[in-house]
């Protein structure tokens, strides 16, 4: 019966030890969930990170969609564009690719091809396209930039109109010519379905350029 009685308080004694215990049990049991949790975040942001890395990788294929479209633009209308347009090409002269790295030594993503005996380097400048056109010797003949009507100069869509006035301008080129102080823009103009090419300069004046 003593010890009984004397078990009880042995027992009270002992009880925070092991309520304690059991505490520390449970909150190892809730981090072990804690972190379960985490490592699933950390999966899931790699997963998400690598969804991404394959979306980036795949803008490779929306710039090549870009990329035509601005060949479209710059060569549409030329003699050799219902030909095929440029050809792609890899041997490039030494002498063009000097001539291309020097004066545009931070461009990457580069599309070379040939055209009409000048080698064309397409890249990325900016929000939108340009094709250096070289020749053999390496020197630059001009750069193009593709443009779409809201993107040309107010004073050349007004040129535009007053001498054709029923007509619909579809699209432009910029045309910085190697050496030349003013840019030259190509402009595509539709009429009853009948396309027409013109050449303006920066001021609006209407001009003269071949290719």
């Amino acid at each position: 019966m003593r010890l009984k009685y004397l078990i009880i308080p042995i027992a009270l004694l002992f009880a925070p030890f092991f309520i304690e215990a059991q505490g520390n049990k449970n909150k190892d049991k809730s981090n072990d969930k804690v972190k379960d949790k985490s490592d699933d975040k950390v999966k899931d942001k790699d997963k998400a990170d690598k969804n991404a890395g394959n979306t980036k990788s795949n803008t490779g294929g929306s710039n090549n969609s870009k990329s035509a479209g601005h060949n479209q633009i710059i060569w549409d209308g030329t003699k050799d564009h219902d030909g095929g347009g440029p050809k792609p090409s890899k041997n490039q002269p030494a002498k063009v690719r000097a001539a291309f790295q020097r004066d545009y030594p931070y461009v990457t993503n580069v599309q070379w091809s040939k055209y009409r005996g000048d080698w064309t380097a397409t890249f990325p400048n900016g929000p939108f396209f340009s094709t250096a056109v070289y020749h053999a010797n390496g020197q630059r003949r001009d750069t193009r930039t593709s443009l779409f009507r809201n993107q040309l100069p107010p004073i050349i869509l007004g040129k535009v109109g007053e001498k054709y006035p029923n007509a619909e301008v579809d699209s432009g080129t910029k045309i910085e010519v190697h050496g030349a102080f003013k840019d030259v823009f190509r402009i595509k103009t539709k009429t009853d379905g009948t396309s027409r090419y013109m050449f303006f300069n920066s001021d609006g004046e209407e001009v003269k350029y071949n290719y």
